[in-house]
């Protein structure tokens, strides 16, 4: 994969519709050029076990948004990425009641799509973006993939053991699974051995089970993956597009003022 190198006014061009977009992720498209996301996974790339070489390899990003993930995959020499994410926000886990998206809260969630599309051609990337649930992979036709990531998404999902039993349903033999998600700091650091899971109580959000980092892992021997490595809690730090409410207790907001825990493990089919 290859940055577009734009004449100074296609770089302008780039730079204002940047300007224009609500990102996720931060990714820098060419030099100069940064998407201002709400978070910066940079670093976390560095720090977990995504291999260095994934030369001839499929891979699949399960959870894309802006696509950091999917093209960071590519940067490593994948042959084929397929990235998935929900283009309508009406299929996402909300926890019940389920709450009404207005009108202005559709068309943004909607529009997402828009920075992918906008990473996706400053990269020159042949990234492939399907608007696919997690839980519909094992009848997507997509198999036999040998490398898989899911970055956050765990948290938002009512039943993430059938979400990485469905990754696992389309890995070739000897495939290999790598989850990077939110995990509770304090249960991580007070349990470090004993696998902890807590179930949110926040309704009408979409927001379900936030484990320690043993959990984590665990939660990839369950559904009959060998954890290789693991690694964290780690903090994915805050990027400059960050505009969520803040926390409503002092405590909450010490906790994430540096950024969202996190913790990883990777799993191979053995």
């Amino acid at each position: 994969m290859r940055a577009v190198l734009a004449s100074d006014s296609g770089r302008g061009e780039l730079a204002a519709e940047v300007a224009e977009i609500t990102w996720y992720h931060t990714i820098e498209l060419t030099p100069g050029i940064v998407t201002p996301g709400e978070y910066d996974t940079r670093p976390a790339a560095r720090r977990i076990a995504l291999p260095k070489d994934l030369s001839g390899l499929r891979c699949l990003d399960v959870g894309t948004h802006d696509g950091f993930w999917a093209f960071e995959l590519e940067r490593r020499g994948a042959v084929e990425i397929t990235a998935i994410d929900l283009d309508d926000p009406r299929r996402v886990d909300f926890s019940e009641p389920v709450p009404e998206l207005s009108a202005p809260v559709l068309a943004e969630r909607q529009a997402r799509a828009r920075a992918f599309a906008c990473a996706h051609d400053a990269l020159d990337s042949k990234v492939i973006r399907r608007d696919l649930s997690v839980y519909d992979l094992p009848d997507a036709g997509l198999g036999p993939i040998d490398f898989a990531f899911i970055g956050t998404l765990l948290l938002h999902l009512r039943d993430p053991l059938r979400a990485l039993a469905a990754i696992r349903s389309v890995l070739s033999p000897g495939g290999r699974l790598l989850v990077n998600d939110a995990v509770s700091l304090g249960s991580s650091l007070l349990h470090p051995r004993r696998p902890v899971h807590t179930l949110t109580l926040l309704p009408g959000k979409p927001f379900w089970w936030l484990p320690n980092a043993r959990g984590l892992a665990r939660y990839l021997e369950k559904v009959g993956f060998t954890v290789t490595a693991s690694g964290g809690p780690y903090l994915v730090p805050r990027g400059p597009g960050y505009r969520r409410p803040r926390p409503p207790s002092l405590a909450a907001r010490v906790a994430l003022s540096r950024g969202m825990p996190h913790a990883w493990a990777l799993g191979q089919l053995i």
